[in-house]
C-alpha cells in the first residue's frame, strides 16, 4: 500500500480498527493466478505476543491452493471514504479528492487442520455475537450436530503469520478547509460521510507529543 508517514495510525490504532471492521479483502498468487475473497478478518494476539489472523473461506474456492502452499498474502480492510468535489471545500480553486480509511495486514498463510479451523470459527462467532448482540449467549452448540458438521466440512480454515500492518487514511491532514469539509460532511444523510466529517477534524493519524 502506498502511504505518507501523515497518513499513517500507530499500531494499536490499526489493530483497534481491523478488530472493529472485522471484514476485509483476502489477496494471494498461486501458480500464476491471482486471488481474491471478501471474508470475515479475526485479528488475535497482541504486540507484544504476536498478531494473527485467523479466518475461511469455502473448500470450493480456488483460493485454498494457495492455503497449502503458504503463500504470501494481503488482507485489505476498508472504512469510510467518499468523493470530495471542489465546492466543498468553501472555494472552486481546489482539485477534487477522496477521502478514505485504509488497513493492510501481509503475511504468510498456513491451512488450518480441522480441530483448529473449528477452534477459529467458534471463536469468532462468539466474539461477535457479543459485540453485536447485548447479552448474547448464542453459540455453535446450539445448532444440531449435523449441520454444524457439514457446514466445518465445508470451508478451509488458515492463519496469516508474520504480519506486516500498513495504514492511509487520506483525511485532508496538512491541507486547510477542513472545518468548511467537515460540516459539509456532517450536513449528509450518508453514515459514512457523517463518520468521515469527525475523523477529518481529528484525524486518528495525528501524533500527540
Amino acid at each position: 500500500m502506498y502511504t505518507r508517514e501523515h497518513f499513517s495510525l500507530p499500531l494499536p490504532a490499526m489493530v483497534d480498527f481491523v478488530r472493529a471492521k472485522s471484514f476485509g479483502v483476502l489477496a494471494t498468487h498461486h501458480a500464476g493466478t491471482v486471488y481474491t475473497s471478501p471474508l470475515p478478518v479475526d485479528l488475535r494476539g497482541s504486540e507484544q505476543n504476536g498478531l494473527f489472523v485467523a479466518g475461511h473461506v469455502a473448500r470450493a474456492n480456488a483460493m485454498t491452493a494457495a492455503f497449502e502452499a503458504g503463500a504470501p498474502a494481503t488482507i485489505t480492510v476498508l472504512g469510510p471514504d467518499t468523493y470530495v468535489p471542489a465546492e466543498w471545500f468553501g472555494t472552486r480553486s481546489r482539485i477534487p479528492t477522496w477521502l478514505y480509511c485504509a488497513v493492510e495486514i501481509s503475511g504468510r498463510l498456513e491451512v488450518s487442520d480441522a480441530a483448529r479451523t473449528r477452534a477459529d470459527v467458534t471463536g469468532l462467532i462468539d466474539r461477535l455475537q457479543k459485540e453485536t448482540v447485548e447479552g448474547s449467549t448464542w453459540s455453535l452448540d446450539e445448532m444440531p450436530a449435523q449441520l454444524t458438521e457439514g457446514y466445518l466440512k465445508n470451508i478451509v480454515g488458515f492463519r496469516l503469520y508474520d504480519l506486516q500492518l500498513a495504514s492511509c487514511f487520506r483525511l485532508n491532514q496538512r491541507k486547510d478547509h477542513s472545518g468548511e469539509l467537515a460540516e459539509v460532511l456532517a450536513a449528509s444523510d450518508d453514515a459514512a460521510r457523517q463518520e468521515l466529517a469527525r475523523l477529518v477534524l481529528r484525524p486518528p493519524t495525528a501524533r500527540t507529543e
